[in-house]
């Protein structure tokens, strides 16, 4: 994933909005219709949690994930992916 600047405060504040916006067309379809919101989620969680953000933001974005299915864990950037 690209590093991407800082968002201001007003974006964060905003996150239960824009997540439901993207969740809720894809609730029930397929799993190739929800794929693409997943994959939207999971960068979105990896850039709250680089940028520090509040726990209710990271807790709305990992709940969608998990309505859509999407049961992996996002770590933090500072720490190394375990091995199998």
């Amino acid at each position: 994933m690209p590093e991407l600047s800082a968002r201001p405060a007003e974006f964060w504040d905003t996150v239960a909005v824009l997540v439901t916006a993207k969740v809720e067309p894809v609730l029930g379809r397929s799993e190739a219709a929800r794929a693409p919101v997943i994959a939207y989620l999971r960068d979105l969680e990896a850039i709250a949690r680089q940028e520090r953000q509040r726990p209710a933001a990271l807790q709305i974005i990992a709940s969608a994930r998990r309505v859509l299915g999407d049961l992996g864990e996002i770590l933090p950037k500072e720490q190394p992916v375990p091995s199998p």
